[in-house]
């Protein structure tokens, strides 16, 4: 005869399977990488995956995808063997509230800054990417004009401070440190609204004249004019920000704590292995329109961030 206790034992253990098949249906592929497994295991790597064109792409048939970062993420997976690995498509805003939670997951493409100290560990560098700029129309180009230096980069304080040009920006996300300075010096303003978590919607936005600028890498819009998600033809200037670097490094974040630490460490010894070129480098050119792939050649070779 079944107990009282029995029943409830049983009830449980649906109840945590039930959770666990949700959680592995967050992506198709996801699922194939997800199976219920027992905890004598090898510990498991959750992964969240932003859908941020052309470093993470999320809209293929597998994951990881075939962003630039999405080939990095291979790479080290297949050098890890010592953990499982598992994906889910979700905003950096969700990345960033389970490791306030202190779940066990890993971003591999969360930029670097003091508030997410707090809460992620961060392996070393990994990427190396020309830094952001600021991207307008052409026909907006005499609206920003006025605010260029002498070098013809653009003055950020005095750029944000003008109530009648827009832009609009993506909740969580991060840009250089320049850029994060100048936005929180000059504090929240109703023509630069924060609309959301896709990367790609202030893209659209200018496209449709909405708005007047943009902070993006060099890289993002000419995928999305490739991709049809703004026009092919769009005539679109890149400005340099005043004070800023030519390049950005970023490195994996996984949750603080002994979990986190341990996993960044050993990212780092994969990286490290992968020596002063690691291969990514080359996949990030591929996926460059020519003169970003040549200058980005051009800042890589000078800067050797990975040794030589």
């Amino acid at each position: 005869m079944t107990t009282l206790t029995e029943l409830r034992s049983k009830a449980l253990a649906c109840g945590a399977l039930a959770i666990t098949a949700v959680l592995a249906t967050t992506h198709p592929a996801a699922a194939q990488t997800a199976p219920i497994q027992s905890v004598d295991e090898k510990p498991l790597v959750t992964w969240i995956l932003s859908d941020f064109p052309p470093f993470i792409v999320t809209d293929g048939p597998s994951l990881p995808g075939e962003g630039f970062i999405d080939f990095t993420l291979r790479y080290l997976v297949e050098r890890m063997p010592e953990y499982r690995h598992r994906y889910e498509v979700a905003g950096i805003a969700r990345a960033v509230g389970l490791m306030e939670q202190g779940a066990p997951v890993c971003h591999p493409a969360l930029l670097r800054t003091a508030e997410r100290e707090k809460i992620a560990a961060f392996s070393g560098p990994v990427h190396f990417v020309l830094s952001h700029t600021v991207v307008a129309r052409r026909d907006r180009f005499d609206r920003l004009s006025r605010y260029l230096n002498d070098k013809g980069q653009v003055d950020l304080p005095r750029l944000l401070a003008d109530p009648l040009l827009a832009t609009s920006l993506t909740e969580k996300r991060a840009f250089s440190p320049v850029i994060d300075k100048a936005l929180a010096e000059a504090g929240p303003s109703g023509n630069r609204p924060t609309i959301g978590v896709r990367f790609d919607s202030p893209f659209l936005q200018m496209d449709a004249g909405w708005i007047d600028y943009v902070f993006a890498y060099p890289v993002e819009p000419g995928w999305y004019r490739k991709t049809g998600r703004i026009s092919s033809d769009a005539d679109l200037v890149y400005l340099s920000v005043a004070g800023s670097d030519d390049y950005v490094t970023g490195g994996i974040a996984c949750t603080r704590g002994a979990w986190g630490e341990a996993v960044v460490r050993r990212i780092d010894a994969v990286v490290a292995a992968a020596g002063p070129r690691p291969p990514w480098i080359n996949r990030e050119k591929e996926l460059s329109d020519p003169d970003a792939a040549q200058r980005l050649e051009q800042v890589f070779q000078r800067v050797a961030p990975f040794g030589r």
